[in-house]
């Protein structure tokens, strides 16, 4: 159950609020969780070199979509720099090696504490989190991946999909778990395609559709409307 209480004439405090609900779901057994709409979350950007997607974030924040605040954006690599110098937003750069992942992990999680993440979002950030950070952020890590899951996992889907002669691409958001591309899903959106499209032609058909599940599930993250219940994501309007 999804419920939006109007707290104009609250007579109790929030903490006292939120105080009496937990002892009453403990008294019945139950899982609550309250948020109050004027706490606006911090969100995390992750990218490495593609940029539609975090042009897109940026876009929508600026445009007032998104009742949130971007606090940070960070990338394995420094190609996108420029693009969080223009939209004012701090920018960091944690390279990902072999030989350099464990303290590029621990660079991560302190970067996050130290900013107070409430939501990780993967705007097409192509390195593997580690199980470290996916513990410490459970339900709080939000991916896209360009295939329309469970089909075409791993890489470069879209060359599956052509090799496939499928008439149907899409992309997927999904929140991050241990199990590469197998988190539960939030939102899905297809295009149709046929014979006469190329690699190249799903590639750009791809990145709209990308674009647009990505924000859909971030807004929904942000405005408290998803529930995860066991591998499945109740998604409300």
């Amino acid at each position: 159950m999804w419920v939006h209480f109007d707290c104009s004439s609250l007579t109790v405090t929030k903490q006292q609020m939120t105080t009496d609900l937990d002892q009453l779901a403990q008294e019945h057994n139950m899982d609550t969780e309250i948020n109050f709409a004027e706490n606006r979350k911090r969100l995390a950007l992750m990218v490495s070199k593609y940029d539609h997607c975090l042009y897109d974030l940026l876009l929508r924040h600026q445009y007032g979509e998104f009742k949130a605040d971007i606090s940070m954006i960070i990338s394995n690599h420094i190609d996108l720099e420029n693009i969080a110098i223009n939209f004012k937003v701090p920018f960091f750069y944690i390279p990902v090696t072999k030989d350099t992942k464990t303290s590029a992990q621990q660079r991560l999680l302190e970067l996050l504490k130290q900013h107070q993440i409430d939501l990780i979002v993967l705007a097409r950030y192509m390195q593997i989190i580690q199980p470290e950070t996916i513990d410490a952020y459970p339900n709080k890590i939000i991916n896209v991946h360009h295939g329309f899951l469970p089909a075409f996992k791993g890489a470069k889907p879209y060359h599956q999909a052509y090799e496939k002669g499928v008439k149907l691409i899409g992309a997927t958001s999904h929140f991050v778990t241990a199990e590469l591309d197998t988190g539960p899903i939030i939102e899905q959106e297809t295009a149709r395609v046929n014979h006469s499209h190329c690699v190249d032609d799903l590639l750009a058909m791809g990145r709209d559709v990308e674009k647009k599940v990505l924000a859909k599930a971030v807004r929904s993250f942000i405005d408290d409307k998803i529930m995860v219940y066991k591998q499945r994501t109740i998604v409300f309007d």
